[in-house]
């Protein structure tokens, strides 16, 4: 990020800049590398973005005032600064992916490197994912998404600040703070509903920059610094513990970057207010700190991508020993870069327009390899065992987050056959045993209907709640109410089938805790809470069933992991992978066993489940943990070669058909 950069020729140079990116640097990577007590390390990257706003925003006023301003050297110092680092790592990046990763992959990846060439990334891993969620660590070039931000922010604000400057240009200062207020009051509304968008967007972010470019502004204004050397001495230490407690106070769970942002972002700026101070001239002006805050943007490149290709190749986990070196080796890596990438390529002479049409041509190289791995999906010939290999297709009679109705196409809801009925109803663990039990129902004279919505129990008046998409739950209540009604009404269902990943609610960190008729967290989200609310749901979705001579079968879920089989899988068949994999002392044992993960909530879930059958006599409840796992509870993710999970906690088709491999309908009376 720029904020990581050189400094700005306006201004004599402070070391207590660089001070001050060297601990937002160190915040990133350790709180990359999992160390428990950096638990909110990821502010670091507001810490950056307020820096970067103060240096190239007080830049271009500047030039602005002085009328020497050039979007042509603007850009030009932009690519100097930023580009032969990226390149750098994104050729390593590229690499790597192809050594390592399997075809598919390597599909996700090119589509990733895509939009990080174009300064898009921001945008596409909002759309894609979360970034507290556990795949986002085995993204390469997640990193990038703070570029696309503060690229976007300035292919705007040069031209914002050139036009209210012709117009009236004492109008500049309240224009941005009128923005800055915008975007804070954007981030803090979109935090309620996407939060995972908030969290990537430049409308939510945009307030950060504007409070670093608000404070270079007023200081040029003003021809001197905001703060006495009094003043500074307290602004100083405040700042800095404002900069300081969100690292350790704040956590991936709490929603950011609203008001959570507000003590980083306050905290930078007063501190880079106050360069007289102790703080800034003997603490932040340390020798030691300055050197780490010159090497911090490579510093930032390098580490995501080294930690994130280890997670790859070892299924997830990292021993610490090897998360130890791999930060050390990205340290030594970024101390090259900036020597013989960064400096060098700063002191270039050439002329804007030559210039920006080299680093376009590169570009323009680097798409072209990009697209060609993402069209050719991954190059399967380099691994052809692993061509086949991929996430599973999308199924289309899976409501996803932002509808609460069931999807009624033909192939999910055929309601013009006359058969008696089975209707499947859950979450995704309901959708991945959907063919097997769609094949078996036709096999034994049933239609088959499917009700299934992405991490939606099926409970009457209850829902998980998803911290990262906080609608979900409302969304799963209305649909479940809908799937209830929709089978009150259809008299050829005779036989309904439930199911999915039961043990969320009593997860023993509680990550989805459970709540009724809301999209809020409880205030009792305690274990007892969730279990006298799961008995009270799932019987409501029950009873009535029964009432009306439906027959209800509560098919409990697989037994999950605290790895991925899938990964493990590729490992075992990539050989550059597995050595590596090998070598860092990952599990190396491929065949095919492994213990339980979150056995305390699926017990709890189990132990649920029983509590009903007695208050509900009739139920028919399938156990699948015994299918899977021995008396010493190894469980089988493998049968022979067919892989029998694609993550964690969701079965394959062949786990599916493994799973259900003993299941029969039962014999109604017509």
């Amino acid at each position: 990020m720029d904020a990581m950069l050189a400094k700005t020729s306006i201004r004599n140079y402070r070391p207590d800049i660089d001070g001050i990116r060297a601990i937002a640097v160190v915040s990133v990577v350790l709180y990359h590398a999992g160390v428990p007590w950096v638990r909110g390390g990821f502010s670091g990257v507001d810490i950056f973005f307020v820096l970067s706003g103060y240096l190239i925003g007080g830049q271009i006023f500047f030039e602005i005032c002085s009328g020497t301003f050039s979007f042509l050297r603007f850009y030009q110092r932009r690519a100097k600064r930023i580009l032969p680092a990226f390149y750098l790592v994104t050729s390593f990046t590229f690499l790597a992916a192809m050594l390592l990763l399997s075809p598919f992959e390597a599909y996700i990846f090119a589509k990733s490197a895509i939009a990080a060439i174009l300064s898009v990334s921001n945008i596409y891993f909002g759309v894609s994912s979360g970034y507290f969620q556990t795949t986002n660590e085995l993204k390469p070039l997640l990193m990038t998404w703070s570029l696309g931000v503060e690229e976007q922010f300035y292919a705007l604000t040069p031209l914002l600040m050139v036009l209210l400057a012709r117009i009236r240009r004492d109008l500049l200062l309240p224009v941005i703070l009128v923005v800055c207020t915008l975007s804070f009051l954007f981030a803090r509304s979109y935090l309620k509903s996407y939060p995972t968008m908030a969290f990537y967007s430049l409308p939510a972010r945009a307030w950060e920059l504007g409070v670093g470019v608000a404070l270079a502004v007023t200081e040029l204004n003003w021809k001197r610094k905001l703060l006495s050397p009094r003043w500074s001495q307290a602004a100083g230490l405040i700042g800095l513990v404002l900069m300081m407690a969100p690292v350790y106070l704040l956590t991936s769970a709490m929603p950011f970057p609203g008001q959570a942002a507000v003590p980083s972002v306050v905290g930078t700026a007063m501190t880079v207010a106050s360069p007289a101070s102790w703080i800034n001239r003997k603490l932040l002006s340390c020798s030691a700190v300055v050197f780490v805050g010159r090497i911090s943007y490579s510093w930032y490149l390098w580490h995501w991508p080294m930690l994130s290709f280890l997670r790859i190749v070892s299924g997830g986990i990292v021993r610490p020993a090897v998360v130890a070196l791999a930060i050390v080796a990205s340290f030594v890596a970024a101390v090259i870069s900036y020597y013989f990438v960064e400096q060098p390529f700063r002191r270039s002479a050439r002329l804007p327009a030559v210039l920006l049409i080299r680093y376009a041509a590169i570009s323009f190289l680097f798409l072209a390899a990009f697209s060609t791995l993402r069209l050719g999906h991954g190059f399967p010939k380099r691994y052809p065992s692993l061509s086949q290999d991929g996430d599973a297709l999308s199924d289309p009679c899976v409501a996803d987050y932002g509808t609460d109705k069931p999807h009624l196409l033909p192939r999910c809801y055929a309601a013009s056959d006359p058969r008696p009925s089975v209707v499947l109803w859950g979450d995704s663990h309901s959708s991945v045993l959907a063919h097997t039990l769609h094949r078996a129902s036709n096999e034994q004279g049933y239609n088959f209907i499917q009700m299934s919505k992405s991490s939606c129990l099926p409970l009457s008046g209850a829902a998980v709640f998803l911290p990262e998409h906080p609608l979900v739950a409302r969304e799963c209540i209305q649909f479940n109410k809908k799937v209830f009604d929709l089978i009150e009404a259809d008299r050829r269902i005779r036989i309904v089938i439930m199911t999915g990943r039961w043990a969320a609610p009593f997860h023993e960190e509680d990550i989805y805790p459970l709540v009724s008729d809301s999209v809020r967290k409880s205030d009792a989200a305690s274990t007892d809470y969730a279990r006298s609310t799961f008995v009270r749901a799932l019987s409501a979705s029950i009873r009535p069933l029964q009432n009306s001579g439906r027959h209800v079968i509560l098919l409990d879920d697989v037994p999950n992991f605290d790895f991925n089989p899938l990964m493990r899988y590729r490992t075992a068949l990539i050989p550059a992978r597995h050595a590596i994999a090998v070598w860092m002392g990952a599990e190396s044992d491929y065949g095919g066993l492994a213990p339980a993960a979150f056995t305390s909530a699926a017990d709890t879930s189990t132990e649920v489940f029983n509590e009903i059958l007695k208050s509900i006599p009739g139920v028919e409840l399938i156990e699948l943990k015994s299918v899977f796992c021995d008396s010493h509870n190894l469980c089988a993710y493998m049968s022979g070669n067919r892989l029998l999970y694609s993550d964690e906690h969701h079965v394959t088709e062949d786990g599916a058909e493994y799973a259900l491999r003993n299941f029969h309908f039962p014999k109604l009376q017509q």
